[in-house]
């Protein structure tokens, strides 16, 4: 079995109800979501998702990697994930800080996750026993689904959560302390203590002692964790705070190398990491800083805002490694799961079913493909 084509696609989902803002990007009328099929000499195909910052970037990524990995064997993914991540440190060098121009690890990550696809598919096992194993036929949940809008709708939307049958609820902050807390304890009060709550900052905030005054208040409320209180790369802020505050520190959602997850983790800059499967290098990635997570007792809590295909990734390797624990969920609910693949998944009482289906246990439905595909923007 060998590799015989990368194939990039670009979608446009409309979004019957928008998604209120938050502090990094304004409301949300539509999802654009960028996946790649790579397909094999078998009639195999593979599918993974990437987070582009720039689509224009998209095209020429996948040309550039596709290179390095048709004409070989995807059982060879390890190594064919070493080719590709030295042509994008490559591209990388020029770039500054934990995040620079991420686009063809974005790529990178999309394209592993389609080889792992692959070889579940061709020994009829899914990616998580490719892993190891399956811990638990049912995978822990929450939904972010609580935005920058007045405390009543808050309120009201943490409610509608809960009567759907879930028991965790990520909430995002605006960077004022006063307008932050307020909000938090008015949910808290709603909702009782049966539910676990997060708050995350999206690093809107600057400064150790403001985000300590924060952390001290969100005690209180029994805040699961805080998520990105600064931007990432001040980890010498992250570990002060990790330190002195109750809550715990999640962070990591846009970091891109296994090298700086490292770095953050033992730093002692996080409690919980949060790497992404379309950013941080697929699921070759996602395993090992998994393991590196684990060696310094840091869970780890995947990120996914978007995309089912990024999902499924996150549930395979969430059921498959130590200290993995809450999905997180948004696309989900607005019926795109549905929309996008053949067979979506089926949430019960707060738990996603893990189907334990070869590779990543779904496809993309050719009708997705026909009415939501659209051509790449090209620089």
């Amino acid at each position: 079995m060998v590799v015989t084509g990368v194939e990039p696609y670009a979608f446009t989902y409309p979004l019957n109800t928008p998604l209120p803002p938050s502090v990094t990007r304004p409301i949300a009328e539509k999802l654009d979501i960028h996946l790649v099929r790579v397909t094999t000499d078998t009639g195999l195909h593979g599918w993974g998702e990437a987070w582009l910052a720039d689509e224009a970037d998209f095209a020429p990524a996948v040309e550039t990697l596709s290179e390095l990995v048709t004409g070989h064997d995807p059982t060879d993914r390890g190594l064919l994930w070493y080719r590709m991540a030295s042509v994008a440190a490559g591209r990388e060098a020029r770039d500054t800080g934990p995040q620079g121009r991420r686009d063809f690890h974005a790529v990178l990550s999309a394209i592993d996750t389609a080889l792992w696809d692959i070889v579940g598919k061709a020994l009829g096992v899914s990616v998580a026993r490719l892993l190891g194993g399956v811990r638990s036929p049912r995978l822990d949940t929450y939904v972010t689904g609580l935005y920058l809008e007045p405390e009543a709708v808050l309120v009201q939307k943490a409610k509608q959560i809960v009567a759907e049958g879930f028991r965790g609820i990520k909430m995002k902050l605006r960077g004022d302390l006063e307008a932050d807390v307020a909000a938090v304890r008015a949910v808290r009060a709603a909702l009782g203590n049966q539910v676990v709550l997060m708050a995350d900052a999206n690093g809107a905030y600057d400064g150790c002692e403001t985000v300590l005054e924060l952390g001290l208040a969100l005690a209180k409320d029994d805040i699961y964790w805080l998520e990105e209180p600064f931007k990432a790369g001040a980890w010498g802020d992250y570990a002060r705070v990790a330190r002195a505050l109750e809550p715990p520190i999640a962070g990591g959602e846009t970091l891109y190398s296994t090298e700086v997850f490292h770095e953050a983790i033992t730093a002692g800059a996080m409690h919980v990491a949060m790497p992404d499967p379309r950013l941080c290098g697929g699921i070759t990635a996602a395993r090992t800083i998994c393991e590196v997570a684990a060696m310094r007792q840091v869970r780890v809590s995947f990120h996914n805002w978007v995309s089912p295909v990024a999902l499924m990734a996150s549930a395979n390797v969430s059921a498959a490694m130590p200290y993995a624990e809450r999905l997180e969920l948004e696309g989900s609910r607005t019926g795109l799961a549905a929309a996008m693949l053949t067979e979506p998944p089926v949430f019960e009482q707060g738990f996603m079913r893990f189907e334990d289906k070869p590779g990543l246990g779904m496809d993309v439905a050719e009708a997705f493909i026909s009415e939501y595909g659209r051509d790449i923007v090209e620089s």
